[in-house]
C-alpha cells in the first residue's frame, strides 16, 4: 500500500479500530474510542472533529494532541482551518449532515476510504446514543407518569384534603429533590384572580412564608402562574419575583409548578432549593407536570364535593324555609257574611319576597295587604318576614295611611343604605258596610271590576315605596263596593311574568281577563289568572314571585267561602 504524507503504511484495519464504537454507552466513551481509532490510523497527523451544535453553530468535540489549531469545546467556523492539505470528511446520517473530520494530510484512495468507513460507523454510534437517550428519557418520562397514575388512584380515593394536599406536596418534593415547599390554592378554581390561600408547607415556616411578597409590593405567588419554571436569584439578589429584601440567604431556586388541568388552574406549587443539574432540568420539569395536572384535577374533585355538600345543607335550609314561609300565609278566609275571599303565592325560588295577608279585627273589620321585596331568594324573604310582624302588630289599630307611614319608618330603619325597597298596598273593609279604605305604596295598580258596568277601574298608586325615603305622605282613597263587585291585588310577577318573545302579560290582558270571569268565584278567579299566565308564558315556574288576592261583595247571607283561603286548583 502506498502511504500518502503523515498516513503509516501499517495503519490497521478499519473493521478492528471501529468494533468499540457501538459498544459505547455514552458520549464521553464514543469520544474516546474514536480518539483511539484515530490515533492508531492517524498517529503523526492532526484532525480535529467538529460536530453541529443545537444553537446552529459547530462546537469542537475532538482535536489530536499537537498540531490543531482547535481546541476542544471551541465555537468554530468549519472553513477556518484551511489550506491546501486540509481535508474534511463529512460525518452524516442519511441526508443528516452531523459534522466533519478535517485531517492535515492528503489522503490516499486506500487510508481515505479506511478513515470514511471509520466516520461512517463514528455518525451512526452518535444517532444510536442519541436515539437510546431518547428512548431512555421517554421511558423514564412514562414510568414516571404511571407512578403519578398509581399516586393518583390513591389519592382519588382519600376523602381528607389535608391528607390529599400533604401527599401531593411530598410527591412533588421527592421528584424534584427540594428541600422545602408550599402548596397554594386559588379560592375559586378557575378564577386566577381569586387569590391564593396557603394551604399546606413542608420544611418552611409559614410565618417565613407570609412574609414574601414582590417587588413594588405585587403579591406573591401569583405572578408565577404560567409554565413549570425553575428560577434562580439574579445579581440583585432577587428570586422568582420575590422583592431581594425578603429573600433569605439560603434559597437559591424555586420551581413554580402551576396545578392546571384542561385550562382550569386550582393552585401553586412552588419547590424550594431543589437539586437538579443543567442538563436534567427540563427533563424533571416535563415530568413533574404531570404531578400538577392531577394535583389540579384532586383539588377541583375536592372543591366540587365541598360545593355539593354546601348546596346540599342550603337546599335543604331553603326547604325548611319554604315550609315555614308558607305558614305565615293566611290559611282561613275572614269571618264575614259581606265578602268571599280566595288568593294565591307562588315563590320564584324556594322562597319569595312577596307577602300577602287578611285577617279580622276585633270589631269585625277585615284588614289586608299585597306587598313585594325588592328582588327575590333570602334577602328579599329576611326583609318581608319582618314586615310581616310590625304589619300584624299595627294592621288591627291603624287605618291604612297611618299604618303605611308607620311601616315605612320600620323598614327605612331595615334597609339602611342597601337600596332595598317594599312596595304594598293595604286596604280596610268596614264592618257591616261595602265601604273600602285603601293606600297604595308604590303598589301596581289595584283592580276593580264593577259588576253594574261591567268593567275594571283600576286605582293607581298615591304614594311612594316603603323604605325609598323617610316621612313621606301617604293618603286613603275611599270606595263603595256593590254586590258582585271584585277586587283583585297582585304583585308584578304577574304582570311581567314574560314569554319566549319577551313581551311581558301586561296589566291590560289581566284587566281583560278578569272581566271575562269576574261572575266565578274568587277561588276560580284566581285558577284562571294563574293559568293564564302560565298559558301565555309556557312555564310551570316564573322568574318572580307571583301572588294573587281576590275577594268580591256578596249579599248578606254570604255565600260559601273558600274554607282555607288558598284558590282550588
Amino acid at each position: 500500500m502506498t502511504a500518502s504524507p503523515g498516513i503509516p503504511v501499517d495503519a490497521p484495519a478499519a473493521t478492528d479500530v471501529t468494533a468499540a464504537l457501538h459498544v459505547c454507552r455514552s458520549e464521553a466513551e464514543l469520544g474516546k474510542a474514536m480518539g483511539l481509532a484515530l490515533g492508531r490510523l492517524l498517529p503523526a497527523t492532526p484532525y480535529a472533529i467538529y460536530l453541529a451544535a443545537d444553537d446552529g453553530g459547530h462546537r469542537v468535540e475532538l482535536v489530536s494532541t499537537k498540531g490543531c489549531p482547535w481546541q476542544a469545546g471551541d465555537n468554530v467556523e468549519p472553513l477556518s482551518w484551511q489550506g491546501d492539505e486540509a481535508r474534511h470528511l463529512v460525518i452524516e446520517y442519511g441526508s443528516h449532515r452531523l459534522g466533519a473530520l478535517v485531517v492535515a494530510a492528503d489522503l490516499a484512495a486506500g487510508p481515505q476510504t479506511e478513515l470514511k468507513t471509520v466516520v461512517t460507523h463514528y455518525g451512526v454510534a452518535l444517532v444510536n446514543l442519541a436515539l437510546n437517550a431518547e428512548s431512555r428519557q421517554s421511558t423514564e418520562n412514562y414510568c414516571a407518569s404511571l407512578q403519578a397514575l398509581e399516586e393518583g388512584i390513591v389519592l382519588f380515593q382519600e376523602e381528607d384534603p389535608d391528607a390529599v394536599q400533604a401527599r401531593l406536596l411530598s410527591l412533588a418534593s421527592s421528584m424534584l429533590h427540594a428541600t422545602a415547599s408550599a402548596l397554594y390554592v386559588l379560592n375559586e378554581v378557575g378564577d386566577t384572580d381569586s387569590g391564593l390561600t396557603l394551604q399546606t408547607t413542608l420544611g418552611m415556616p409559614e410565618a417565613l412564608l407570609e412574609g414574601f411578597h414582590g417587588e413594588d409590593e405585587t403579591a406573591w405567588p401569583d405572578c408565577l402562574f404560567g409554565e413549570t419554571r425553575l428560577y434562580e436569584c439574579d445579581d440583585r439578589g432577587a428570586l422568582a419575583g420575590l422583592d431581594p429584601v425578603c429573600v433569605p440567604p439560603i434559597l437559591q431556586n424555586v420551581v413554580a409548578l402551576p396545578l392546571r388541568y384542561h385550562g382550569i388552574d386550582a393552585g401553586l406549587c412552588v419547590l424550594f432549593n431543589v437539586a437538579l443539574d443543567g442538563a436534567s432540568v427540563r427533563d424533571h420539569l416535563g415530568r413533574v407536570q404531570s404531578l400538577g395536572q392531577l394535583g389540579a384535577a384532586l383539588i377541583h374533585r375536592l372543591q366540587l364535593e365541598e360545593m355539593a355538600v354546601q348546596n346540599r345543607a342550603i337546599a335543604r335550609e331553603l326547604q325548611i324555609a319554604e315550609s315555614i314561609q308558607k305558614r305565615l300565609l293566611p290559611t282561613t278566609a275572614p269571618e264575614t257574611k259581606e265578602y268571599e275571599f280566595s288568593w294565591s303565592s307562588i315563590a320564584a325560588q324556594h322562597i319569595g319576597g312577596d307577602y300577602l295577608d287578611v285577617m279580622s279585627s276585633e270589631l269585625g273589620d277585615v284588614n289586608g295587604v299585597v306587598a313585594d321585596v325588592s328582588g327575590h331568594g333570602i334577602n328579599s324573604a329576611l326583609l318581608m318576614s319582618s314586615f310581616r310582624s310590625t304589619y300584624r302588630g299595627d294592621a288591627p289599630w291603624m287605618e291604612p295611611g297611618p299604618l303605611a307611614a308607620s311601616l315605612n319608618e320600620d323598614v327605612c330603619h331595615e334597609v339602611g343604605q342597601t337600596g332595598m325597597f317594599i312596595t304594598a298596598v293595604a286596604f280596610r273593609l268596614e264592618a257591616r258596610t261595602r265601604r273600602m279604605s285603601l293606600t297604595s305604596a308604590g303598589h301596581n295598580p289595584v283592580m276593580i271590576y264593577r259588576a253594574q258596568e261591567r268593567k275594571v277601574e283600576w286605582v293607581e298608586s298615591d304614594g311612594p315605596m316603603l323604605g325609598f325615603c323617610s316621612e313621606p305622605e301617604y293618603t286613603e282613597q275611599m270606595f263603595e263596593l256593590a254586590p258582585d263587585d271584585v277586587v283583585l291585588l297582585y304583585t308584578d310577577g304577574v304582570t311581567e311574568a314574560a314569554n319566549d318573545d319577551l313581551d311581558m302579560y301586561g296589566e291590560e290582558r289581566l284587566a281583560d281577563l278578569l272581566a271575562s270571569v269576574a261572575d266565578q268565584a274568587p277561588w276560580a278567579i284566581v285558577r284562571s289568572v294563574r293559568g293564564a299566565v302560565r298559558e301565555f308564558t309556557g312555564c310551570e315556574r316564573f322568574d318572580d314571585d307571583m301572588s294573587i288576592l281576590v275577594f268580591k261583595a256578596v249579599e248578606p247571607p254570604a255565600g260559601a267561602a273558600s274554607a282555607d283561603g288558598s284558590s282550588k286548583s
